[in-house]
């Protein structure tokens, strides 16, 4: 199994030298900030249910980007909005002579939108009022791309080290070959990490369709 230790050593070899081990650390803690933000692959991928029982529920700690989230009953896809389009509430209710009706079904959410460190489910999830003992809040099931784990102690490893190595080891190599004022080997370093990760990806979206061709259905409303 890959370790800090073992990507400290490559380093060294390459750039042929050992007075960098001070500025070791911070190369690996700036790629791991651009791996949260480019790489997408499936050693990333993390899943779990989640109850809508608030309309705002906290993003997981370790969360880069959504893959998806399903309704846990019917298998549907939630829809992704965007930020800007105000504030979404139950659609059926209605404003008579200043005098609010609400439909006593509670909405079903089929939508969410990131909202700084919470998802936002649209509709809004409808507790009700007064509690009900017998309702029970819809379930949804998410799979999200999570951030490398850091890497700090020398025996120290994550998924992404153990399964592309090439991708940290040119990573840190690029900030390296900076540091020792080598723009030749800086940008080859570079042009090796772009293709890491790049390749990376697309292996991700190759195993996702297992190799099936891809077909979109257009939905119909009559």
């Amino acid at each position: 199994m890959a370790s800090l230790q073992q990507l400290n050593d490559s380093v060294g070899s390459y750039l042929n030298r050992r007075d960098y081990q001070s500025e070791f650390a911070g190369w690996v803690s700036a790629v791991e900030t651009e791996l949260s933000e480019t790489l997408r692959c499936k050693f990333q991928i993390a899943s779990g249910e989640q109850s809508l029982d608030s309309p705002y529920i906290t993003l997981p700690p370790n969360f880069a980007t959504m893959e998806s989230i399903r309704d846990k009953t019917t298998g549907v896809i939630l829809n992704l909005k965007d930020s800007w389009s105000g504030s979404w509430t139950n659609p059926q209710q209605d404003d008579r002579n200043t005098s609010i009706w609400y439909n006593p079904t509670p909405p079903t959410s089929n939508s969410y939108r990131i909202l700084a460190d919470c998802i936002e489910f649209l509709p809004h999830p409808v507790p009700p009022d007064p509690p009900d003992p017998n309702w029970q809040p819809q379930q949804v099931l998410m799979n999200w791309y999570t951030r490398p784990t850091p890497l700090v102690l020398p025996s120290d490893t994550n998924p992404i080290l153990d399964n592309l190595y090439e991708v940290y080891l040119w990573g840190v190599l690029q900030r390296g070959a900076l540091w020792a004022l080598d723009a030749d080997r800086a940008g080859q370093a570079d042009a090796k990490y772009q293709e890491a990760v790049t390749r990376a990806n697309l292996w991700t979206q190759q195993s996702v369709y297992s190799g099936a061709p891809f077909r979109a259905e257009l939905a119909v409303n009559w």
